[in-house]
């Protein structure tokens, strides 16, 4: 059980409309639950009523991200591709993560250029989540290249199995144990978005994210920013929502 700040503020979503899912209490405050922010603001004519206790929901994903994805032999598996990679020669690595990288450039530059021809509104708000998913795709390629260069310099891989093991190992711990505010803001390193419907829950998170931090270690700030990247969800991982 998670009590304190809302666990998945910010993270969890409504399956059917995509609104933030948003604290609401019954029985005077006896009772806590996660519930689409659309229907609540706008009424019952504007999403259907999605509405789960929040410890409930909250124990699901603990649960469910403990198995999946923190348990050491399970990490490793995911991260299979960024462990091969640690060994491939760095000119490749490099020469990869710049094209990536000039690419992601080049789609900002061409959305930009739109607005300003007059082909796109400034203000749409898909044009801004495009601009948003751009920008924190150079963001990361550049942190990327950026460890490729020291990794190279010391002549270290930037990730090991020991260092999957130790990553899953520290994230457990800091997930289970510790202030409320400090599990929510780590839950927000490893999850990028769970997604609730009356059907399931579908958890999902970034790869990249889980890499470079079995890389770097857990520094001794937790994390504040949600990712972007949604890399390690499966469609079979994806979970039935129990029955309330």
């Amino acid at each position: 059980m998670v009590n304190g700040p809302t666990f998945l503020a910010g993270i969890a979503r409504c399956g059917h409309c995509g609104a933030a899912l948003i604290q609401n209490t019954g029985k005077g405050g006896t009772y806590r639950y996660y519930c689409c922010s659309r229907r609540l603001k706008q009424g019952q004519l504007a999403c259907v009523d999605v509405r789960m206790q929040m410890d409930r929901l909250d124990d699901i994903v603990l649960g469910e991200v403990t198995k999946r994805v923190l348990h050491p032999e399970r990490l490793t598996v995911m991260l299979d591709a960024y462990l091969r990679t640690a060994q491939e020669p760095g000119d490749r690595q490099q020469d990869q993560l710049r094209q990536d990288h000039k690419e992601a450039e080049a789609g900002i530059t061409r959305l930009l250029e739109l607005v300003e021809k007059g082909v796109l509104d400034a203000s749409d708000a898909s044009l801004r989540e495009r601009l948003v998913n751009l920008r924190f795709r150079r963001d990361e390629l550049t942190k990327e290249i950026g460890d490729l260069q020291r990794r190279l310099a010391s002549a270290e891989p930037a990730i090991t199995p020991e260092k999957v093991v130790r990553l899953a190992v520290l994230l457990r711990d800091k997930l289970y144990v510790g202030p409320p505010d400090l599990r929510q803001a780590y839950a927000r390193l490893v999850l990028s978005e769970v997604s609730v419907d009356d059907q399931e829950i579908c958890i999902s998170g970034s790869k990249a994210i889980l890499a470079r931090t079995a890389a770097e270690g857990l520094g001794s700030t937790a994390p504040s920013v949600l990712s972007f990247v949604r890399g390690w969800c499966a469609r079979r991982d994806s979970n039935p929502r129990p029955q309330d």
